[in-house]
């Protein structure tokens, strides 16, 4: 896709390149303390941008687009 879009870090938005919107999952093991939860699968969406050659995972809240 390569669009431009700039990522929010040390309080300050630097510029990176767009790759994609990804959706992040993780198993969550059951808590060892009495009446703790269960356990399960947790899932939510991340933004992936290109920046100085690396990739990041992105909280979509800290992500916008060049306009």
């Amino acid at each position: 896709m390569n669009k431009e879009c700039f990522i929010f870090s040390k309080d300050e938005w630097i510029e990176a390149e767009f790759v994609g919107v990804f959706q992040f999952s993780t198993v969550i093991d059951p808590s060892p303390m009495a009446g703790g939860h269960n356990g399960g699968v947790i899932a939510y969406p991340v933004a992936v941008v290109k920046v100085s050659e690396r990739l990041l995972e992105i909280s979509l809240s800290k992500f916008k687009f060049k306009n």
